[in-house]
Parts: C-alpha cells; sequence; structure tokens
C-alpha cells in the first residue's frame, strides 16, 4: 500500500513540471484548436527569485520565419499541444519577434551558467518548469546526462536502451539539478564585454575569491572579462589576486590605466608589489601616477625591496595606535575604522615619529580598565625584524615565537609594515616548488 501512495505522490509531482525542451516546436493551436505555429521561445519576468512565464513566442514558416507573441495567461492547455484561449484572426504574426530582455531559449538553454551554489561553471541542458495556475515558473536547471539526452530527442530510445541493459542503473533515477536560485546565467555582449548580472553583488561577493577565481578560469575571455567588469570593486580586487599573472597581465590589456589603478589600489599591499614587479617599468610608472599619493609612496617604497625579504614580502594594512591613546579611545577607534580589515590580528603602539613601542591585541584591550593608557597592555616582549631580513629569519620567529603576523622596521625602528604567516607560506611553498624533484624524461 504504500509503495501505492509512494508512486502516486511522485506521479502527481512530476505532473507539476514541465521540461522545457519538451515544449519546444510543439504545435501551437488557438481557441478553436486549429493549429497556428511551433512553440518558440518563452520570455520571463526576472523580478522574483524565480523567473515567471510572461509571454509565449511562436514561430511558424520555415524559409520565410514570422513571429508572434502573446501573454501566458492565455495559454489555456500544455499537454500533447499548446492551446490558446485566442482567436487566430487575434494573433498577428511580424517578421521577426519583438526584444526582450531575457528568453528561456536564447538566454539559458544550451548556454554556460555560473553555479553560485558549487561554485562552478555549467552548461545547462534543460530548464525545469514548475506550473502554478496559468504561469510557468523556472525552477532547476538540468545539467546532467539524461538532460542532454532528453534535449537532443532521444530520451525515449537510449531509456529503453539502458532499461534493457541494467534496470537500475543511476541514469534512469538520478537526476542532475540545480536550483534557479543558485544560477549566474552568462550572457555576454562580446563587443562591449558586459554582463547584466540577474543575482545580486552580495551573492557573488558571497563566493570566496580563490573559487570566483576557478570560475574565472572555466570561461572564455570574453566571458571571463564580462564577469570581472560587471563585479564591485572589492570583489574585482580579491579574484584578480588569485590569478596567475598572465591571466591578471590579459585582464589588465583590457583595463584602462585608471582601471587598472582602481584594482590594485584595492589588492593587499603584498600582492599589488608582486604584480607590479612582473611589469614593465613604464606601466608601473602610468598606474602609480593614478593613485592616491600615499598608496602609490607605500607600493614604490615595497617595489624597493627584495621580494624574499621582509620588506619585500610585508604588507602595509596594519593598526597602529599613538602611545597616548586610552584603551576606551583604542576600543572605540578599531570599531570605526578597520571595518574593512580581514582581521586585526594585533596593534602596533607607536610613539610621534612612528617609532614602534609595543604590541598588544584585542583581547588584551577588551580586559583592560578603559581608563588605562594603551602601553598598559603591551605585550611583556616586542619581538620584530628589519626591512632586509630574509624569509628564513622570517619564518624562524615566527616558529619560535608563536606568531601570526610580525612588524617590520627599519635601522630606527620606525614601523613600516607587517608580515603575516599567509605571506610566509606562500613564499616557502613557491621555494619549494621550484625545488622540487624533476621526474626524468620518458618516465
Amino acid at each position: 500500500m504504500a509503495n501505492v501512495i509512494g508512486a502516486d505522490l511522485k506521479a502527481r509531482a512530476a505532473a507539476m513540471f514541465v521540461n522545457f525542451s519538451g515544449l519546444l516546436n510543439k504545435d501551437v493551436l488557438d481557441a478553436g484548436r486549429r493549429i497556428i505555429g511551433k512553440m518558440w521561445d518563452i520570455s520571463a519576468k526576472m523580478s522574483e527569485v524565480y523567473p515567471k512565464s510572461d509571454e509565449l513566442i511562436i514561430r511558424k514558416g520555415f524559409f520565410k520565419r514570422v513571429y508572434a507573441s502573446v501573454p501566458f495567461s492565455t495559454v489555456s492547455e500544455i499537454e500533447e499541444e499548446i492551446v490558446l484561449s485566442l482567436k487566430s484572426e487575434d494573433i498577428k504574426f511580424l517578421p521577426a519577434s519583438k526584444e526582450y530582455e531575457f528568453l528561456l531559449r536564447r538566454d539559458i538553454l544550451d548556454q554556460q551558467v555560473v553555479d553560485t551554489y558549487n561554485r562552478k561553471v555549467i552548461r545547462v541542458n534543460d530548464i525545469h518548469l514548475l506550473r502554478i495556475d496559468h504561469e510557468l515558473m523556472v525552477a532547476h536547471v538540468d545539467i546532467g546526462l539524461r538532460g542532454l539526452v532528453r534535449r537532443l530527442g532521444w530520451e525515449k530510445a537510449v531509456d529503453f536502451c539502458v532499461r534493457f541493459l541494467k534496470g537500475n542503473a543511476n541514469y534512469l533515477k538520478k537526476d542532475d539539478w540545480v536550483s534557479w536560485k543558485y544560477i549566474q546565467p552568462v550572457a555576454v555582449n562580446s563587443a562591449g564585454m558586459t554582463m547584466k548580472l540577474s543575482v545580486s553583488q552580495k551573492q557573488l561577493s558571497s563566493i570566496p575569491a580563490a573559487d570566483l577565481g576557478e570560475i574565472m578560469r572555466d570561461l572564455n575571455f570574453n566571458q571571463r572579462m564580462a564577469l570581472f567588469m560587471a563585479l564591485e570593486i572589492r570583489t574585482k580586487a580579491k579574484i584578480f589576486e588569485n590569478l596567475e599573472f598572465e591571466d591578471q597581465k590579459a585582464i589588465l590589456e583590457e583595463l584602462d590605466k585608471k582601471e587598472a589603478a582602481q584594482v590594485i589600489t584595492h589588492m593587499s599591499s603584498d600582492e599589488a608589489t608582486d604584480l607590479l614587479g612582473k611589469l614593465p617599468r613604464n606601466t608601473v610608472e602610468n598606474i602609480l601616477t593614478l593613485m592616491s599619493s600615499d598608496r602609490a609612496k607605500k607600493l614604490s617604497t615595497l617595489l624597493g625591496y627584495s621580494s624574499d625579504s621582509a620588506g619585500g614580502l610585508m604588507i602595509t594594512e596594519y593598526v597602529s595606535m599613538s602611545a597616548a591613546m586610552s584603551v576606551e579611545a583604542a576600543i572605540e577607534y578599531i570599531k570605526n575604522q578597520t571595518r574593512e580589515f580581514e582581521t586585526v590580528p594585533y596593534i602596533y603602539i607607536v610613539d610621534a615619529t612612528h617609532r614602534l613601542i609595543g604590541v598588544t591585541n584585542v583581547r588584551k584591550l577588551l580586559f583592560a580598565d578603559p581608563k588605562d593608557a594603551i602601553t598598559n597592555t603591551v605585550f611583556p616582549a616586542t619581538i620584530y625584524v628589519h626591512l632586509n631580513d630574509s624569509v628564513k629569519e622570517v619564518a624562524h620567529l615566527m616558529e619560535k615565537y608563536k606568531i601570526s603576523a610580525l612588524p617590520v622596521v627599519d635601522e630606527n625602528k620606525v614601523l613600516h609594515g607587517i608580515i603575516t604567516m599567509d605571506d610566509i607560506l606562500s613564499q616557502v611553498i613557491s621555494i619549494a616548488w621550484r625545488k622540487r624533484p624533476r621526474k626524468p624524461k620518458g618516465m
């Protein structure tokens, strides 16, 4: 009995959905059930999370094709044929279809899309539509092999063969559907390399930059540029940091110098320095002149140090405070001035000439008396490195004292930047990769 009920529920659920590929080229009938043409496409409203059908586009003719659009609310049946509640004389055919913002066949079917949930680029083989009254709603996209077979019109024949050879095959039971809310169409204007996003910037920016970088690599160049240009500047910078130099260079060549300067300005200083160090000198000078003077000065200074020294590895994004500050003022400063920082591992206390006096952290500030001077919260010993210290020396100190970030000072103990564990790891991994044993040729 339970099996019968389960089968009935499954059948009802199946009846609620329709595959878009099954609608393509179906006969469209008027109210008198006379064939007036074939179903060509469906326009949809993009104002909601799940796009709803808006108009049905009908095509007739072969060599001289003409098109008509009717409100989807006039569709009375979607079974073996599509039946309208309109008379044929009320339907006007024109040589070309009118312009639409979003069409299922044109913009989704057989197109590449960005799956923002699994964070990859996929191809849409079919579209799964949910029936709601006289509307269809885009519920899922089908990215599986069975969807492709259905799209090609081979479903019945292939299903029969698979059942004959292996009746319990996963192919017959498993559907590879992705919910529409996780889908971002890669709709590209190739000439201008622009893209109109159908999901929020927030949704895309919630994907880790490394994963977005992987998505970028799965796209062709025009699509890559379109996606990149559609993002807000901070997300652009994060993605840019995770691309290989050749990909970075190709994108920079498509940007004007002002756009390039904006992207590099929002990169971390060590990543920006690495990039600028690989570019031609005149290109670097042009980019630096378009940055704010403070940012340009910092990057110019960093470019003067060896890439395997503390000065070459350090970043200039850190929190420093005057020794005259109280604990209460320091906490307020952190709350208001560090919103863009990913982490604030340490706070560096400096004097009026920016000489390093001591180091503290947020935890020590939170447990201190708000009226105390910030200097009362510093660690007993201040561990630091000099600008020309080697990667090996920096790594040794970090391991010895179990410190995740070290301040970098000059001979006068003036603070210039900090080195984080991430900076050291990336450098050590790079060295290890270069020194890895090579396989002999022919093996």
